[in-house]
């Protein structure tokens, strides 16, 4: 019998997509994204809806600050949000703790969550709690709106397109990964004022995360090496993940005014381009390292 190890996280999202794709109308588009995204009756409108866990000694060592944890469990779903081009609006929060946490520790928890939240205007609106015998977790579940003129899946990048990622790869877990800023208002820039075909955040690695996009369109990707943006090596920037900056597609023809008009003083580096044979390519070559897989 095969085990979750054995065909690693990309199959199994793969099977439970296939088992989980709906006819329902209210649902906009198929799970594959970093949201589900719904009709939300208003008209224009769509809505965004995201839920990561974060559990201690996988996502985050034992004897971390709370507020830093909370910050991180905060953040990895507002990433979401800003990967499909939206703004965050209202949370949930449920945590699992040992029945000894000190309720100091807990309080902290929740400040680094709303301090997350806050600075994009998100609410923490309800949750839940249960003790656990081992490892502490905190699962948010956050909602979402995005324009549809400015809703961004992974699927549309089409040949030929320059690829973008915002900031610096690799090396997340010197401490970036418990304090960076989900990049909304960037996001929120780039839909406003240019036709973006693609977008994700890079939550595991560029390498992993430019496969996604493969696997979800038509195209594949040729990156140049010596232009990733990178803390340290090369393989750090494309196998370590929890970088959450954006990667995203866009028409080769507005590359340049692009660059010319980021406003920002975040890095944003043009790494590739997009090609018709549907794989990732490192100069040329295939690529064959492959970032963060959690049953790998």
């Amino acid at each position: 019998m095969k085990t979750v190890r054995d065909i690693g996280e990309f199959g199994l999202i793969a099977r439970l997509r296939n088992l989980l794709v709906t006819k329902d109308r209210s649902v906009a588009v198929n799970i594959g994204d970093d949201c589900a995204v719904l009709r939300s009756g208003v008209k224009g409108k769509y809505l965004l809806l995201t839920c990561d866990p974060v559990v201690e000694g996988v996502h985050y060592r034992p004897g971390t600050p709370p507020d830093r944890v909370g910050w991180k469990a905060m953040a990895r779903n507002l990433s979401d949000i800003a990967a499909m081009g939206g703004l965050p609006r209202w949370a949930v929060v449920s945590i699992g703790l040992r029945p000894d946490t000190p309720v100091r520790n807990v309080e902290q928890l929740y400040a680094g969550l709303r301090a997350a939240a806050g600075l994009f205007g998100c609410a923490i609106v309800g949750g839940d709690t249960t003790h656990v015998a081992r490892e502490p977790f905190v699962v948010v579940t956050l909602v979402g709106e995005v324009e549809r003129r400015r809703l961004v899946c992974r699927s549309g990048a089409r040949a030929g397109d320059a690829v973008f990622v915002t900031g610096k790869l690799g090396g997340s877990i010197r401490g970036k990964h418990l304090r960076f800023i989900p990049r909304i208002h960037e996001a929120r820039w780039l839909t406003q004022h240019f036709r973006i075909h693609a977008m994700m955040d890079v939550s595991d690695g560029l390498a992993s995360d430019l496969q996604r996009l493969v696997d979800a369109g038509a195209v594949g990707f040729d990156v140049v090496s010596r232009a990733v943006p990178r803390n340290g090596s090369l393989r750090a920037a494309l196998t370590d993940g929890e970088d959450f900056e954006l990667l995203f597609a866009v028409d080769a023809r507005d590359a340049e005014a692009l660059k010319r008009r980021w406003p920002f003083r975040l890095p944003l580096t043009e790494i590739g381009r997009a090609i018709r044979r549907r794989m990732v390519l490192l100069d040329g070559v295939p690529l064959t390292v492959r970032g963060y897989d959690h049953f790998a």
